[in-house]
């Protein structure tokens, strides 16, 4: 397995990740929304026993007469999909979102591009930042304020602000703009559009990606899966994957995003669940909560990951629409080194403001060289990161300069 340095701070067997605290909040917005839900476009699912006729079963399994059934022509197309990325408004945060949204926008250009229908950013934070007339933006309010300054778990707020999305959707349902939602990180770089299948299609499932460091069987994981999920789920059932990317339907989103934030509180308040699942207890909380729900989405790995691949563990883009630089890639040449690109390296406010062009892999590709963890700059990575850079460095030059707005 290859690896990346400089990962994320993660304990034993985990690497990356980040932190939500789920809070009691979501039980109160799951009820309205569960009942206003199946107003957007919920895929018929047929209840045991036969087929229905324009009867829904909800996320939380009652039936109802569904209004998209009603007003057929008023859903959105069945492959269209809005994404939706979520972050604190941070400068480091916003260095990434700013130049994903950039990606975003030039895929849309491209054939299926079409299909990309909304977009939207969920910011956490007391007040607007610079960037709420660049990036689609719903503004939430953070249960923990401090964390528009400084806190040491900066996406603490993430489920219950995406509870307080879908409660806003569910009052607006204008608001969602494709039969998909696609859950990400502001650390993606669009390099074509994601093909999504026929939402209405009952037979169709959603995609999720899979996690390698995920293990909710190994056997200091399973005992906390059992008592997370009540001892509801085995272990075995719970998938390896987390929040993003998933690509999911807006009532099964809906379903989930309170069983979300209730394990998540359980997680934090259990001293022993947050040394052992460590930064990466936020994607374990929503694994759990998928298999509370009973949610199905197939779990796909690269190269055949039609989401999202991650150099420089993955040498190739494959099958994937994106790509994710969790990780730092750096070459050396001996023990000299000769270029590298480090998200971490980007935390200030003025580059969150104004973007600066980043340097690219050297040209030609030389045998020989190496990445920080010894492993050889094979042509395929090299290739896939020429072609990542090129991707954000072309995002980057569509990005106004917003060095004269007022601190947010």
């Amino acid at each position: 397995m290859r690896k990346g340095a400089k990962a994320e701070p993660v304990t034993n067997w985990h690497r990356a990740g980040a932190i939500l605290l789920g809070v009691l909040a979501g039980y109160v917005v799951g009820g309205a929304v569960m009942e206003t839900a199946d107003m957007f476009y919920s895929t018929p699912v047929t209840p045991k026993g036969g087929a229905s006729s324009g009867v829904k079963i909800m996320a939380d399994g009652s039936p109802t007469t569904s209004a998209a059934t009603k007003t057929a022509d008023t859903r959105p197309a069945g492959d269209t999909i809005h994404s939706v990325i979520t972050g604190n408004g941070s400068p480091y945060q916003n260095f990434q979102g700013r130049i994903m949204y950039g990606t975003y926008k030039l895929v849309q250009k491209m054939p299926g591009g079409e299909k990309l229908t909304g977009f939207t950013r969920i910011l956490h934070r007391m007040k607007p930042d610079e960037f709420m007339d660049e990036i689609p933006t719903f503004r939430a309010n953070p249960l923990h304020p401090k964390c528009d300054e400084w806190c040491d778990f900066p996406v603490a707020d993430r489920p219950n602000a995406v509870a307080q999305w879908i409660a806003a959707a569910a009052k607006d349902p204008s608001m969602i703009k494709g039969a998909w939602i696609l859950l990400l990180e502001c650390d993606y770089v669009w390099m074509r559009p994601v093909q999504a299948p026929d939402a209405y299609d009952s037979k169709t499932v959603g995609l999720q990606f899979m996690f390698d460091y995920i293990m909710p069987s190994h056997p200091d994981a399973a005992p906390l899966m059992r008592k997370l999920s009540d001892n509801k789920v085995d272990p075995s059932v719970i998938p390896r994957s987390g929040p993003a990317p998933v690509l999911i339907r807006y009532t099964d989103l809906a379903g989930v995003v309170p069983e979300w934030e209730r394990v998540t509180a359980a997680i934090e308040a259990d001293p022993v669940a947050v040394k052992v699942l460590d930064w990466v207890r936020e994607m374990y909380a929503w694994d759990v909560a998928l298999a509370l729900r009973n949610v199905t989405l197939t779990t796909e790995s690269p190269p055949h990951s039609h989401l999202i691949a991650q150099p420089p563990h993955d040498l190739v883009i494959g099958d994937a629409a994106m790509l994710h630089y969790t990780w730092g890639t750096l070459y050396f040449e001996g023990k000299t080194e000769i270029w590298r690109w480090e998200k971490r390296d980007y935390t200030s406010r003025d580059v969150a403001l104004k973007v600066p062009m980043l340097k690219e892999p050297p040209q030609p590709w030389k045998e020989g060289w190496r990445i920080q963890d010894g492993l050889p700059v094979t042509r395929d990575l090299h290739e896939t990161m020429t072609k990542m850079l090129k991707q954000m460095n072309a995002a980057i030059a569509t990005l106004p300069d917003l060095r004269n707005r007022p601190h947010a």
